[in-house]
């Protein structure tokens, strides 16, 4: 034993000695001055009985349905070994169980002499506000002589006084379980009590119902369509009408004063309604919030990252964590230890996640796509040199459409994310497309510019307003034979871009032609060196 071990045992030998010190006439019983118990923190009564025995007496408080340890020492101050025997009350509205951590205590001299009895005092669910006695018997015997053993007993009687949560003796004719009923006959009885108390609930779920949910809808949102409002006050008032209902039924039974039995069966039904209704509300409120705020920042367009795209994943979010909150508080109402679903759900979620890597990070990679936003239903985008138009974007995976729409592509969203995404029409459908031509070497330069600019500005698509880039040319290359030039123009549309870009080429050589500008190609010359009119050769001598 070190010495912090060895100067608690001597506080509690001092203590023990001082507060309760346990004695049994000389002769065959143990002496006072063997055996001690010290109870720290309780106020202890001690009696000596008639036969040597002692009994002693405490109180403690301890409530319904619940259980209290109570702790004792118990110190051998002889140099003989003790035996140590517990023998709790089993039986009763207020039950008690005792256990020691060792049954043989060694001698004072030794390092094993205190031995320690917990009481644990548990008390029925439905016992009613009362004072409870019970009883522990501690057994002490000497056994150092096994033919003259020496015995005393020590009666340990503790009054467990019950606070019953299920009691109706504090409420019992009382308005609202709080104001006691001082009318006189025959409306001083409880049933009229509960009535008026009824009553009055009614009414103020009809203030509420009438008055404080359509003004709450009618400030709260102001952003919101009349329908919208109409089916919040709907929601909120059938829900808020049942929870009061609840209430005031809970505070009936208890101001008729119903056995805790039935209080308590009333009380597991309201918890889980409690629940259920308060999910809903909780739900249909923040929808209204949560849709109101993102509608008012989609309006404004100095804010970035946030518009009603967003909505469905918001409301995903908020029906997780309300069906989460609100399960889980079920549980705890029925007496569910979430400590150990929360532990085996830590298990099975680092199994799932193991063997499910893949589709997690589909999962989340899909959450990351709906938060972030690279790109909304409609876009053009370009995802490893190919473009697409997005169709739809779900949480496990995003359907595109191809660039000629006449295929539909779905594609895991951890791919998606995974790539380099461009988005060609995310703040516009405008675009710019380039016009290739080639003039011949002589040809009048300025005119050529001048005939692509007009081109391009007779096509109806070419964005010529001032809003983008003016239609524009420059010389890029000298070819073999010819000179080549390029237009620069926007067009209002991303997805025929091609097809007006060959209407402004056949513009252009249509301009072309009409102004004598050649466009040069490719000529091959062939030069005959000799006849050609199948005779044979002069200076052919073979021989025919």
């Amino acid at each position: 034993m070190d010495m912090r071990k060895m100067a608690t045992a001597v506080a509690i030998i001092v203590l023990a000695t001082v507060l309760v010190p346990m004695a049994v006439d000389e002769g065959d019983a143990l002496s006072s001055s063997d055996v001690s118990i010290s109870i720290p923190g309780y106020d202890v009564r001690t009696e000596a009985s008639a036969d040597g025995n002692i009994d002693l007496y405490l109180s403690t408080d301890v409530g319904n349905g619940s259980s209290k340890d109570i702790t004792l020492y118990l110190i051998n101050q002889t140099e003989d070994y003790i035996n140590v025997t517990v023998i709790g009350d089993g039986s009763g509205v207020a039950t008690t169980a005792a256990t020691t951590d060792r049954n043989l205590v060694g001698p004072a001299s030794g390092g094993d002499f205190i031995c320690t009895v917990t009481l644990t005092i548990t008390t029925d669910v439905y016992a009613d506000n009362q004072s409870v006695p019970t009883s522990t018997r501690i057994v002490v015997t000497d056994i150092t002589d096994a033919s003259d053993a020496r015995e005393v007993t020590f009666t340990l009687n503790v009054t467990a006084v019950i606070e019953s949560s299920l009691s109706s003796d504090d409420s019992y004719n009382k308005f609202f379980g709080v104001i006691p009923n001082t009318l006189g006959e025959p409306f001083d009885e409880a049933w009229f009590t509960a009535l008026v108390t009824l009553i009055i609930w009614i009414l103020a779920t009809a203030v509420v119902s009438y008055v404080v949910i359509p003004l709450f809808t009618r400030f709260a949102g102001a952003r919101k369509t009349q329908q919208e409002k109409d089916k919040l006050k709907v929601a909120l008032t059938e829900s808020i009408t049942l929870l009061m209902f609840i209430v005031a039924i809970n505070e009936c039974v208890v101001i008729l004063g119903a056995s805790p039995e039935l209080c308590a069966t009333i009380s597991t039904i309201s918890k889980v309604l409690y629940i259920v209704v308060g999910a809903v509300i909780v739900w249909q409120l923040y929808l209204f919030i949560m849709t109101t705020i993102i509608n008012g920042i989609d309006e404004n367009t100095d804010v970035d990252g946030l518009d009603t795209s967003l909505i469905p994943l918001f409301k995903m979010i908020g029906k997780l964590f309300i069906t989460v909150v609100s399960v889980a508080a079920i549980l705890a109402a029925f007496g569910v230890d979430l400590a150990g679903i929360l532990v085996s759900a830590g298990v099975i979620s680092l199994g799932i996640t193991m063997g499910a890597q893949e589709t997690l990070n589909q999962f989340f990679s899909g959450v990351v796509l709906l938060a972030t936003r690279p790109f909304k239903k409609g876009d053009f985008v370009k995802i490893n040199n190919d473009v697409y138009t997005v169709r739809k974007v779900k949480l496990m995976f995003t359907e595109f459409n191809n660039w000629d729409n006449d295929q539909i592509i779905t594609m895991p969203n951890n791919k998606v994310s995974s790539s380099m995404i461009v988005n060609l029409t995310r703040e516009s459908k405008d675009t710019r497309i380039y016009v290739y031509m080639s003039v011949a070497y002589d040809s009048d330069l300025s005119l050529v510019k001048e005939l692509m600019v007009r081109a391009a500005n007779m096509h109806p698509h070419v964005i010529n307003d001032g809003t983008r880039s003016m239609p524009s040319t420059r010389l890029t290359n000298f070819l073999d034979s010819g000179i080549e030039y390029r237009l620069a123009c926007y067009v209002d549309d991303f997805d025929n871009n091609s097809h007006y870009a060959g209407q402004i080429r056949e513009i252009i050589f249509k301009l072309f032609k009409d102004n004598g500008i050649e466009i040069p190609y490719n000529r091959l010359e062939i030069d005959l060196l000799g006849p050609c009119d199948g005779k044979k050769k002069e200076s052919d001598k073979t021989t025919d």
